[in-house]
């Protein structure tokens, strides 16, 4: 028990101009009783190498999922993955392989945006239903605010193959992080081996919870937010807000991942949402 105590190790990958890497990635969501399967496959490739760290160009370069088998809402689901397929995202990298930015930012966005309004459009133009439930105006004013430097640097670094990239992980260790929604979660490390594993849980007070409602009712209901305001307390006295993921990273010498297996649900604001992933390196 004293040894694994003391186990700890530092995360620095190969950061080689020319290095590559490809991960395949299986991923399942359930939300609201509707599952859907999405495979993926993405590559690494370090473009650029300097005296501060380095160039990754991530390029989704395949996605499938399972679009025509979940209908309108199936498509709405994956629209955050699927408009990502063959736009390449240029994070800048410290010396030890930390996300520090986004290089081409502006570029990305463009991409991202304009594939979006056509899939949206294309959703629409087949289900005139969604347009009602989901304004066109409203749905990309969404999804604009979450293409940021900060929520791209938040998804590649609360998981996947660079989120461990810079950490000296030791056993019991705990971090502060936000998930993807902006909800504050505690994680703790393991190490085992070869493998580090994360658990995260949900660590907000009730202010910060109520807070955190607030915003959210500002983004997707902006008419609504004063008089959910005015009623607050017997707002969240209707929910329940739970968060869980654990993830298990199996590592290579090279400092790269080999796999990762995530587990993860949420249950809040009433939506309860069930997600799984198995990453795999590919060559």
């Amino acid at each position: 028990m004293a040894v694994m105590a003391q186990a700890q190790t530092k995360i620095t990958p190969k950061l080689q101009k020319g290095f590559k890497a490809v991960y395949t990635e299986v991923a399942t969501n359930n939300a609201g009783g509707t599952e859907q399967k999405i495979t993926s496959e993405t590559e690494y490739v370090v473009s650029d190498v300097t005296a501060d760290g380095a160039v990754i160009d991530i390029t989704m370069t395949s996605i499938d999922a399972g679009q025509a088998d979940n209908g309108p809402m199936g498509k709405l689901m994956s629209l955050s993955e699927s408009v990502m397929k063959g736009v390449c995202i240029k994070v800048r990298t410290d010396a030890e392989g930390q996300v520090k930015g986004v290089v081409n930012l502006d570029e990305v966005k463009a991409k991202v945006i304009q594939l979006a309004g056509s899939i949206v459009d294309e959703i629409m133009k087949e289900s005139p239903e969604v347009s009602q439930a989901l304004p066109k105006d409203v749905l990309m004013s969404q999804f604009s605010e979450q293409l940021t430097e900060e929520s791209l640097i938040a998804s590649l670094t609360n998981s996947g193959v660079l989120a461990l990239n810079g950490k000296t992980v030791r056993n019991g260790a705990t971090e502060s992080v936000n998930n993807e929604q902006g909800m504050k979660l505690k994680r703790m490390y393991f190490v085992v081996g070869k493998n580090i594993i994360t658990n995260s849980t949900l660590d907000m007070t009730k202010d910060e919870l109520k807070e955190f409602v607030l915003k959210q009712v500002e983004k997707v209901a902006p008419d609504q937010a004063e008089m959910v305001k005015q009623n607050i307390d017997a707002v969240m006295g209707q929910m329940s807000f739970n968060v869980t993921s654990k993830s298990t990273y199996e590592m290579q010498d090279n400092g790269w991942v080999k796999s990762i297996k995530t587990e993860a649900s949420q249950d809040s604001m009433g939506q309860s949402v069930k997600q799984t992933s198995e990453i795999t390196l590919k060559q």
